[in-house]
C-alpha cells in the first residue's frame, strides 16, 4: 500500500484522455430541444442585437436569466453560429469548475485529494453529457464550485480577494439559473463554519462587502428583468400578467418549481435523485453512495464534534441539497448536477482515508465493484455501437480501439489495486463517450429532421428568409440556417404572390397539397431523439416509429 497510493495515479495522462472526449463533445451535432433551444434564444441575441429582451420563438423568455444566453451570443459573434461557438463558453467554465474541485479538495486535504477529485468530476457521465448537450448546468455548476471555493478560502485565510471572487461566483451561479447559485454556496459555507464551530465567522464584516460585490455583479440581469417585465405590466407570461420580472428572479422562480406550480406535472418520487444518482454519476455512482454513508456513520459515531482534518461541508450539503430538491414537487435529473464536485471531493475523500489506514479490503471490494460497472457500460455501449448504430467513421474507431487497448493493458499488467481502481473507472468513462460523442450522437441527429432539412437547404441554396413554418417546429433547423423561421398561416400561404418554402409536418403537408401550388417537397425522417425508446433503438422496429418532417416548396 506505501507504493500504491493517490500520488501514484497518472493524472496528467488521464485528464488528456479525457480532454479527447470533451473536444469530441465540442464538435457533436447539436441536440433539438433543450440545448438548440437556448442556442436559439441567444441566436436572436445575436442577429438582432437585442441583449436585454430574452426573445423565445417570438415570445418573451421568462423562465432564466440571461449569462448562458450572453456568453453563447459573444461567441457567436467572436466564431460565428455553429456547434463550438455554442458549446465553448460552457466548456471554458467546465474547466473552471474542475479546477475549483481540486482547490477545494486540496484545501481541505491533500493536493491528490483535490487532484482525485477533480478527475471523478472531469469523467463523470452527466456531467460529460451536460458539455455536449449544453443548457445552463455546466456553467450553474461551474459557478457554485467555485464559489464555494472562494469562500472557504476566505473562512480560512480572511483575503479581500476571495470576497471579491466569491460574490463573482455567486453571481454568475445567479445570472445562469437563479438563486439556486447563491443558495447552495451559503448552505455549503453554513456547514463549514457550523462544524468548525467558527461562530465568530458568520459576523465577520466583510461578508456585508462580499454581499455589496455580489449586488452590483447581478445588477445587470435584474436591470434586464425589470426593463423586460416590470416596466410592461400589460405582458401575459403562462397566463398571467402585472409580472415583476425582478422578484421572478430573486424569489418566485425557485419556489414555484419547488411548489410545482406554473412548471407541468409534479413528481412525488422523493427517491428519484437517489436512482438517478445510479446514471448521472457512472462510473463512480456505487463508490460515491458508500463514501456518503460511511461519513455520515463516521459523524454520527463521533457525535458531531469537530475532528481535525475532517470537513462538514461536503455531506452537509449533499444532504441538504438532496432534500431540497427531493420534496420538490417539480423534478428533472440536471438538478442533480450541482451536486458533482462535492460528490466527487466526497469520493475522493474515502480514497484518501481508505489509504492512510490501510483498508486493503475495502479497495478489493471497490475494484470489483468498478469491474462490474465496467462490464456493464461496455456492454451498453457495444449494444449501441455494434447494434442500433453500427461504427461508421474510421477515426473514431482507431480512437475507441486505442483507449480499449490502453484499458485491457491495465486490467492485466497493473498491480496497484488504488491506482487500478481509477484509472479503469476512469478509462471506462472516456471509452463510452468517445463512442458516444464520436459515433451514437452523430447518428441519431440522422433522425433530427431539422439538421437534415438544414443541411438540404444549404445543399440547394435555398434562401432562408424565403422559408416560413406551418404546423412544426425544429429548433435545430434553425441553428442550423441560422435564421429563426418565422410562422405562417394557412391563409396567408394562399394568398401569398411569391414563392415561399414552408416548414411543416405530415399534417400540414397534406393539408397544403390539397389546394396549394406545391412544386417541390423535400422529406426527412423525424424521431423525438431526446425522448428515446426501445422501437427506435432497435434496428428491426426502427422505421416503424418514425415520422416525417417536410420542407414544401409553393409558387
Amino acid at each position: 500500500m506505501e507504493q500504491d497510493n493517490l500520488k501514484r495515479i497518472p493524472y496528467f495522462l488521464l485528464f488528456c484522455a479525457l480532454l479527447v472526449v470533451y473536444i469530441l463533445g465540442l464538435l457533436a451535432p447539436m441536440i433539438d430541444e433543450d440545448c438548440t433551444h437556448h442556442a436559439n434564444i441567444a441566436l436572436h441575441m445575436y442577429l438582432h442585437h437585442e441583449y436585454i429582451n430574452l426573445i423565445d420563438n417570438g415570445n418573451d423568455y421568462l423562465d432564466k436569466p440571461h449569462l448562458h444566453f450572453w456568453l453563447a451570443s459573444i461567441s457567436y459573434h467572436l466564431f460565428g453560429v455553429n456547434n463550438i461557438a455554442y458549446r465553448l463558453p460552457s466548456v471554458l467554465i467546465t474547466f473552471l469548475g474542475i479546477y475549483s474541485t481540486y482547490r477545494l479538495g486540496r484545501l481541505f486535504y491533500t493536493k491528490q485529494v483535490g487532484l482525485l477529485a477533480a478527475l471523478i468530476l472531469a469523467s463523470v457521465q452527466a456531467f460529460i453529457l451536460a458539455n455536449m448537450d449544453v443548457r445552463m448546468d455546466a456553467i450553474l455548476t461551474a459557478s457554485i464550485i467555485f464559489a464555494i471555493w472562494q469562500l472557504a478560502e476566505a473562512v480560512s485565510l480572511n483575503k479581500w480577494y476571495n470576497y471579491l471572487l466569491g460574490a463573482l461566483g455567486l453571481a454568475m451561479g445567479f445570472s445562469t439559473k437563479g438563486m439556486v447559485g447563491f443558495m447552495m454556496p451559503g448552505i455549503a459555507i453554513f456547514c463549514l463554519l457550523l462544524y468548525k464551530r467558527e461562530w465568530k465567522a458568520f459576523f465577520n464584516p466583510k461578508w456585508l462587502l462580499m454581499m455589496l460585490y455580489y449586488i452590483i455583479f447581478i445588477s445587470p440581469v435584474l436591470y434586464a428583468y425589470y426593463v423586460q417585465y416590470d416596466l410592461h405590466p400589460e405582458k401575459i407570461i403562462r397566463g398571467m400578467n402585472n409580472i415583476s420580472g425582478v422578484k421572478f428572479i430573486l424569489w418566485s422562480q425557485n419556489f414555484e418549481r419547488m411548489a410545482g406550480t406554473n412548471w407541468g406535472k409534479a413528481k412525488v418520487d422523493y427517491f428519484f435523485f437517489l436512482h438517478t444518482l445510479l446514471w448521472a454519476f457512472l462510473p463512480w455512482c456505487l463508490l460515491t453512495y458508500h463514501a456518503i454513508f460511511d461519513r455520515i456513520i463516521f459523524f454520527i459515531k463521533t457525535k458531531f464534534r469537530y475532528q481535525n482534518g475532517i470537513e462538514f461541508l461536503t455531506l452537509g450539503t449533499t444532504l441538504l441539497i438532496l432534500i431540497i430538491i427531493s420534496t420538490s414537487k417539480y423534478k428533472l435529473p440536471h438538478y442533480l448536477n450541482i451536486l458533482f464536485p462535492v460528490f466527487a471531493i466526497l469520493t475522493a475523500a474515502q480514497f484518501y482515508f481508505n489509504t492512510i489506514e490501510n483498508r486493503l479490503k475495502t479497495f478489493k471490494v471497490y475494484l470489483g465493484l468498478q469491474y462490474f460497472v465496467m462490464g456493464v457500460c461496455l456492454l451498453l455501449s457495444g449494444i449501441l455501437t455494434f447494434w442500433v448504430f453500427p461504427i461508421q467513421s474510421f477515426w473514431i474507431a482507431a480512437i475507441a480501439f486505442f483507449f480499449l487497448m490502453i484499458l485491457i493493458w491495465v486490467i492485466i499488467k497493473e498491480r496497484g489495486i488504488i491506482r487500478k481502481t481509477v484509472i479503469i473507472s476512469v478509462l471506462t468513462s472516456v471509452l463510452v463517450n468517445v463512442l458516444m460523442n464520436g459515433n451514437f450522437y452523430p447518428q441519431l441527429s440522422q433522425y433530427d429532421a431539422g439538421t437534415t432539412l438544414a443541411a438540404e437547404v444549404k445543399k440547394q441554396e435555398i434562401i432562408v428568409q424565403d422559408i416560413y413554418k406551418y404546423k412544426e417546429n425544429h429548433y435545430t433547423f434553425d441553428f442550423y440556417t441560422k435564421h429563426l423561421t418565422q410562422p405562417i398561416t394557412f391563409a396567408e400561404m394562399e394568398n401569398q404572390s411569391t414563392t415561399l418554402w414552408v416548414l411543416t409536418n405530415e399534417e400540414g403537408y397534406q393539408e397544403m397539397k390539397k389546394t396549394l401550388p406545391v412544386t417541390d417537397v423535400i422529406s426527412k425522417n423525424e424521431f423525438g431523439i431526446t425522448r428515446l425508446k426501445g422501437e427506435f433503438l432497435n434496428p428491426n422496429s426502427r422505421n416503424k416509429v418514425l415520422r416525417k418532417s417536410y420542407l414544401v416548396r409553393i409558387n
